[in-house]
């Protein structure tokens, strides 16, 4: 099985190499444009490929990415309808980003952003305590990522409600909501804010002033899912009236975030690289195997996305 990588700006075979070692063998990974028979290669590794990086190769039928997202692969222009998308879905990481979102939660439920102010000014003011109980949390996107979360808040007791897009079951402690509906009903009790949602035409921008504006005043949000979901000048207009106590941000329109953006020293924003969680190399790898013996056999692959939904 013949496997192109296929990005822009960022070097997939080194990123990879200890998988690609692992693999040899059973799949020939090559370079795009590397003077290989194009219409051997029936699968693709990628991460932000080339506009026209599909144009290439007329029988590839499945592309990765390796990431849990894959708006970047969805969004090629050149990406044919008849190839299909692979995500990757990995226990470690939503572990891994329930343990951030717990941390911001607590962060503002505890008042930590105004004792580490009151340190710097040698401030000794104790601030009246909440418990977890009294500071509800809503989550955009219940999928494989938002249920670990919803559950891990849960079980330390803050009120957990979430919302998708259509209706899911979800267990006892926690409430779900769906459409458009739905997702009014459930800002109206939220506090935290938490976006996991996927990044498709219908959730850009959905973080704008009028979403802050149906949260309990006051509210903090937890920005994990992509940058374009943010609307970022209603976020710090939202922070300037008070709308918004605080925000944890993790993506980024443009990332790395430029040196001058007004995020960078906002007093209320908490903001880290794109670091909330990581899909494990050993991960992906078993994600490009599994899809190239699903290939091998004819059966289709595991974790491809919904294309008429986008995740």
């Amino acid at each position: 099985m013949k496997c192109v990588l296929l990005s822009g700006g960022f070097d997939l075979r080194k990123y990879l190499a200890s998988e690609i070692k692992r693999l040899e063998g059973r799949i020939s990974f090559v370079d795009h444009l590397d003077g290989s028979d194009p219409a051997e290669i029936r699968m693709a590794v990628g991460w932000h490929p080339p506009a026209d990086a599909f144009d290439h190769y007329p029988n590839l039928e499945v592309a990765c990415s390796i990431g849990a997202g894959a708006d970047n692969i969805l969004n090629c222009p050149s990406l044919r309808e008849d190839i299909r998308v692979v995500r990757i879905v990995e226990p470690a990481q939503a572990q891994m980003m329930a343990g951030f979102v717990i941390f911001h939660a607590i962060w503002h439920q505890r008042h930590f952003a105004t004792y580490f102010a009151n340190q710097r000014e040698r401030v000794w003011k104790r601030i009246g305590q909440r418990t977890m109980q009294e500071v509800p949390v809503g989550i955009l996107g219940y999928g494989a990522i938002g249920a670990r979360v919803a559950a891990d808040l849960a079980m330390l007791g803050f009120p957990v409600n979430v919302w998708s897009r259509s209706a899911k079951p979800t267990p006892a402690g926690i409430t779900g909501f769906h459409g458009a509906d739905g997702l009014d009903a459930m800002l109206a009790g939220t506090e935290i804010l938490v976006n996991l949602l996927p990044l498709t035409a219908e959730t850009k921008g959905i973080l704008n002033g009028v979403l802050f504006g149906k949260l309990r005043r006051g509210g903090y949000l937890i920005q994990v899912g992509r940058g374009p979901h943010l609307v970022e000048q209603d976020l710090l207009e939202a922070l300037d009236s008070g709308q918004l106590a605080g925000a944890a941000l993790d993506v980024f329109h443009v990332e790395p975030l430029p040196p001058e953006h007004p995020f960078w020293v906002h007093p209320k924003i908490v903001l880290t690289p794109h670091d909330a969680s990581d899909v494990s190399l050993v991960a992906t790898g078993q994600t490009i195997l599994a899809t190239a013996e699903a290939l091998r056999a004819g059966l289709p692959p595991k974790d491809a996305v919904d294309r008429s939904r986008g995740y």
